[in-house]
């Protein structure tokens, strides 16, 4: 039930006017985790999708939860059944939802899980849909509601796929069973076969996909865009670097690891590396938060380890930003034995090259091919600690080749990321539903 204000909301809501200037088409995106984030848990690429989106005339409405902040876990209790907002042009509905107040795999299934049945709450309050779009989580927690928005509304249903399933949940062993097994499998090939579109993020999962028997004529494949305006190249003075919490870091070589601590990323790797470079002019900085955050600090205690800064969580994109910018090399390490991630493209890379900062890349696969076509980074086999504290020292050393490869970082983003190559994108998987 809605609160008398929330009604009052609602009604004004609805008084207003939702043309589309040209009469393009209505978009409902079921996203749990949007706009503000939390680091670890994603979405902002929903917002930044949601948002080119609205400017390119699409009536937008977003389904999700209400903001996780662990640092303030009593915001579970301020939850309200359902609210609306609007930002710029786009109508967010949030709905209540078990909220993770702390780190956890089982935390957050248990929010996936609960937005899964709260999400249906908002059907009543949005007109009508012409495309249902399901972002987060994981597809197979949004078949049921994304299938029942869809055939309501009368609109198609379509998922994006940012990691492959059920391979990423093999990988994590969190299905050993072989009954589990085969359900996972069961349940992702129900997922795939409800959905009217998927949106591949990238080709080589397009690919995969293929291979499994799903038509092409099904498939798309819409690429990671970033926001090119908020994440630029721009000078930070000593003040900011010192209210960011990098005053212990002042006139050193600044290695920085943005994003979410999940457990795909290798930071055993970073700070043995971090321990082979003590006593050199090199910090390591490490912003954001996520499940493996509690086992980077004991191995900070137990290495002792002294050119490591654990910066506070931020949230803004503009603060992320900032620390990107007072960085000079950033890095993207993925464990060796994630065979999964070889096949998607963290947004944080795009973010970093957006910034002009050249990117020492672990992995294989994809990443691997898109450091060596930009020539914007290094590339270090995952694992390879003496390799990437190599690669670290190397360019400390030459900081001409940094900016040089910074400057065709931010070319290569402006080139084939930009939210224009997103829009055309999306506009592509819209018309081969509609031939």
């Amino acid at each position: 039930m809605l609160s008398r204000r929330g009604a009052r909301e609602f009604n004004k809501g609805r008084k207003v006017s939702l043309s589309v200037t040209n009469e393009k088409k209505r978009v409902c995106m079921l996203a749990a985790v949007f706009w503000p984030i939390y680091p670890g848990y994603g979405g902002r690429h929903a917002y930044v999708l949601a948002e080119n989106m609205a400017r390119a005339g699409y009536g937008v409405d977003v389904v999700a939860a209400f903001p996780i902040d662990l640092r303030r876990r009593w915001n579970f209790f301020r939850q309200r059944p359902i609210s609306r907002e609007r930002d710029r042009g786009i109508r967010i509905f949030r709905v209540f939802t078990l909220l993770p107040t702390g780190p956890g795999l089982l935390r957050k299934f248990l929010f996936y899980l609960s937005f899964m049945f709260t999400s249906l709450w908002v059907i009543p309050f949005i007109r009508r849909t012409d495309y249902v779009l399901g972002l987060h989580p994981p597809p197979v927690f949004l078949v049921f509601p994304g299938w029942v928005f869809s055939r309501l509304m009368g609109g198609r249903y379509i998922i994006r796929i940012t990691d492959l399933w059920p391979d990423v949940v093999f990988e994590f062993k969190l299905a050993r069973r072989a009954p589990l097994r085969q359900g996972v499998m069961l349940l992702t090939k129900m997922t795939y076969g409800l959905a009217d579109h998927i949106m591949a993020f990238t080709p080589q999962i397009r690919d995969r996909m293929l291979e499994r028997g799903i038509p092409a004529h099904k498939l798309s494949v819409v690429e990671m865009a970033v926001d090119t305006e908020t994440f630029r190249p721009a000078d930070v003075s000593p003040e900011e670097r010192r209210a960011l919490g990098l005053g212990a870091a002042e006139g050193k070589f600044i290695v920085l690891y943005s994003g979410a601590f999940a457990l795909t990323y290798d930071f055993d790797l970073l700070l043995q590396a971090a321990k082979k470079l003590e006593g050199e002019n090199i910090a390591f900085v490490f912003l954001g938060d996520g499940d493996a955050k509690s086992h980077i600090l004991e191995t900070i205690k137990r290495l002792e380890l002294e050119n490591v800064i654990m910066a506070q969580p931020v949230s803004k994109p503009e603060k992320v930003a900032k620390y990107i910018n007072a960085a000079d090399v950033c890095v993207m390490p993925l464990k060796p034995e994630m065979l999964t991630s070889t096949l998607t493209r963290p947004s944080k890379v795009f973010e970093f090259w957006a910034c002009g900062k050249p990117v020492v890349s672990c992995t294989k696969g994809e990443m691997e091919t898109l450091t060596q076509e930009s020539g914007a980074g290094l590339v270090v086999a995952p694992g390879d600690v003496e390799g990437f504290a190599r690669a670290v020292r190397r360019l400390s050393g030459n900081l001409e080749e940094v900016r040089e490869m910074g400057r065709r970082g931010r070319a290569f983003v402006e080139a084939r990321f930009s939210l224009d190559s997103l829009r055309a994108s999306l506009e592509g998987a819209f018309e081969k539903m509609n031939p």
